[in-house]
């Protein structure tokens, strides 16, 4: 019991400490980005990527969903950016692909996972992202256990997911074919009404509500 009540605890401080900063007031759509880094140096590393855009104060943490566009390290290009829970995603890249929504739902909540889970599984994460949009990326056992899972989300009908904490982040020209130009991220939102509390981000995928009143029965 004991044990359950530290991890709790560890995970509330986590999610108490996480504050996006697009939530900064002076935020606007269509926006600038620009490219500043990739984690540990190389795109291949997957998520975090670094980017800044124009109207909020800070760096940003995004997830690419791309694998085969590029973009470089200072580049900076114009952005629409569509917020997953409206479920509109006429502006993002792969929204005529069969079923798209609900494939960008699966990325959506594999990035809200990334608030409870080790960075030492951050780049499987991404890679099951960028396989859910791309079939050519690269899938090892570990990715493929989270496209597992977010499928499984799916099949559930993605319960208490807050979707509306997601952002699309899709270069303007969003079927852009040179593969050397800029691609598409998603990045968790806090600007909207309603910010996911503490206790939402707990419950996102964890199981351990459930595993601690299991706890107190058994």
């Amino acid at each position: 019991m004991k044990r359950f009540a530290v991890i709790l605890a560890m995970l509330l401080a986590v999610a108490c400490a996480y504050a996006s900063p697009i939530s900064d007031a002076n935020y606007t759509d269509p926006a600038t980005l620009t490219l500043l880094s990739f984690s540990g140096g190389a795109w291949q590393n997957g998520y975090p990527y670094t980017v800044a855009i124009n109207g909020v104060s800070g760096p940003v943490q995004a997830m690419c969903d791309d694998y085969s566009h590029g973009g470089a390290i200072g580049e900076s290009w114009v952005a629409n950016i569509t917020n997953l829970g409206n479920d509109g995603i006429d502006l993002a890249r792969f929204n005529l692909l069969p079923d798209a929504l609900t494939s960008y739902k699966e990325a959506g909540w594999i990035l809200l996972e990334t608030l409870v889970t080790p960075s030492n599984e951050y780049a499987d994460m991404n890679y099951a992202v960028w396989h859910i949009f791309d079939s050519a990326a690269p899938l090892d056992q570990g990715a493929l256990s989270w496209l597992e899972a977010a499928e499984a989300e799916a099949a559930r009908g993605f319960p208490g997911v807050p979707f509306d904490h997601v952002s699309i982040i899709t270069p303007v020209d969003q079927y852009d074919p040179n593969l050397q130009n800029p691609q598409e991220f998603l990045t968790i939102d806090s600007r909207l009404p309603g910010t996911p509390e503490p206790g939402t981000l707990l419950l996102l995928g964890t199981g351990l509500v459930g595993l601690w009143k299991r706890k107190l029965l058994s």
